[in-house]
């Protein structure tokens, strides 16, 4: 078959729909949230097709490490537009030939049911409620040791051989699919020795890494374990703790087999009951749950079922009245989240005297700070802490920027603060599209003309694509004439002109 035949094997429509949903978790967000591509998806989907028609070549990952619980980082990623629509669509057709991890083990990432829906998958909550409900079944019935481990920097070490031959290879039919997305994988990957790792932060990576482990899966079930996983989380209900050494056992020899392993720090038997009712937890805790892999930038307008001070008074509890040195980061999420819903800033001073501790958070502290983003004390700490030793982190450095974004206005300081990270080129790239966005919004014309004279000197595009947002707020004729003479530097460059030259946008 040739490459024409796969251009219209590929649903790249469906793929764009699900890419729209799913940006609202990407790593790195998009500055316009991809509207200037919307306004222009038919073309860009039949250039996609002549691409395909030719031979498809992905362009590099745009990466960046991201903090996690412990101060270590992993690696994260986006990829450009045109390569997250052809890798969703590729993943989107290989679904619908493999077998699914066995529901009644697995409970993350589950195919959505109505395989023409713009979300790939069911929505987690009811599946992680069922995960837990079940989980308190087993013990019940007298189940009553728990193994708990997962899996070490799993999505990093996925290898691509194991997953086309072991995994994918006989379950789906064209081989033009595969050879895709190994091109796609062996571009991404994290060494050019061993081609392994494959993107973090996307629903296709999430449905190829629930796949990786279904063969665990089977095992742990055929030999009689009550066994339980959601993405790299493994529970294990055994009588006793003999039962949970075996498991462990079993466990190792398969995920050696995909080059993978236990991460020991978080491998525990659990016999103790308190120990035990605190990992299952009750219905009623389950309700009052939040994770990292909840938080969205753009959620359902969901109704807030708990009256302000009942969420105001739990806030205070788990942060100790705003004293509190630890807290319990599920709690803190879901009281934040809950803040932010009801538009109170009682977090807010707190979170200002924590951004060392928790760089892991920066996302949901921008969804919730934004808000109250034009408080002098929100500009001044961002600030401080920006100019400060602590400003280590270039995710969170990122994010602090776009939290200064949305403020009204900003003093001298302020100002200077984002020129200087602007001007320093050694700088990751990220951070300083941060600074530019800011700087365009809240500094005056010259500074926007400042910002348009380091457009000819820049490589990376996304540093490219912030300049040109950046100087919307020029007078329309010096605007479009800037516009003009940049909009042949590239096709995606033309159809952000295009997108720019209406009066009024939004960003981020």
């Amino acid at each position: 078959m040739g490459h024409r035949k796969l251009s219209r094997i590929l649903d790249l429509e469906l793929a764009w729909r699900r890419v729209k949903k799913d940006q609202y978790n990407d790593i790195i967000p998009d500055i316009l949230e991809l509207r200037d591509i919307d306004c222009d998806k038919r073309t860009i989907i039949n250039k996609i097709k002549e691409e395909l028609e030719r031979g498809y070549e992905p362009s590099e990952l745009l990466k960046i490490d991201v903090p996690k619980k412990g101060y270590t980082l992993r690696p994260g990623s986006n990829m450009i537009p045109k390569d997250r629509i052809v890798y969703q669509a590729v993943v989107d057709s290989i679904s619908t030939e493999v077998e699914e991890p066995p529901a009644d083990c697995v409970f993350s990432y589950r195919l959505n049911r109505n395989r023409r829906s713009n979300r790939m998958f069911e929505f987690w909550r009811p599946l992680w409620l069922g995960w837990k409900r079940k989980m308190r079944d087993v013990y019940a019935n007298g189940h009553h040791c728990l193994l708990r481990t997962d899996i070490a920097a799993y999505f990093e070490h996925i290898d691509h051989s194991i997953l086309r031959n072991d995994i994918l290879n006989g379950q789906v039919r064209e081989k033009q699919i595969l050879d895709l997305l190994h091109k796609l994988l062996k571009k991404w990957a994290l060494s050019d020795v061993k081609h392994i790792s494959i993107p973090q932060g996307c629903d296709a990576s999430s449905f190829i890494g629930n796949l990786y482990l279904i063969n665990l899966d089977k095992i742990m079930k055929r030999e009689g374990f009550k066994y339980f996983r959601y993405s790299d989380e493994i529970y294990v209900f055994t009588k006793n703790e003999r039962g949970a050494r075996k498991a462990i056992q079993s466990i190792t020899n398969e995920l050696r087999k995909l080059h993978l392993n236990l991460q020991d720090a978080k491998t525990d038997i659990i016999t103790d009951p308190k120990r035990m009712e605190q990992e299952i937890g009750t219905e009623e805790e389950d309700k009052t749950k939040d994770f990292d892999y909840e938080f969205r930038r753009s959620q359902k307008k969901d109704e807030i079922e708990e009256p302000e001070r009942e969420i105001v008074k739990r806030y205070k509890e788990v942060t100790r009245n705003g004293r509190a040195r630890k807290v319990d980061v599920s709690k803190f999420i879901w009281c934040v989240n809950r803040l932010g819903k009801i538009k109170s800033d009682k977090a807010v001073n707190f979170i200002l005297r924590r951004f060392a501790d928790f760089p892991f958070l920066a996302d949901l502290f921008f969804k919730y700070l934004q808000q109250f983003a034009n408080k002098k004390s929100i500009k001044g700490k961002i600030t401080e802490f920006l100019k400060s030793p602590d400003n280590i982190y270039e995710w969170q450095e990122m994010w602090l920027l776009f939290t200064l974004s949305h403020a009204k206005k900003v003093d001298s300081e302020q100002l200077g603060t984002l020129r200087e990270t602007i001007k320093d080129r050694e700088k990751h790239w990220a951070p300083r599209v941060g600074a530019i966005l800011a700087l365009g919004k809240l500094g005056d014309n010259t500074d926007r003309k400042w910002l348009r004279g380091f457009y000819s000197d820049e490589y990376n595009s996304l540093v490219k694509r912030a300049i040109a947002v950046s100087v919307h707020g020029l007078p329309k004729s010096a605007r479009n004439k800037f516009y003009t003479e940049i909009e042949n530097d590239s096709y995606d460059m033309k159809r952000l002109v295009k997108y720019l030259k209406q009066d009024k946008i939004k960003t981020i």
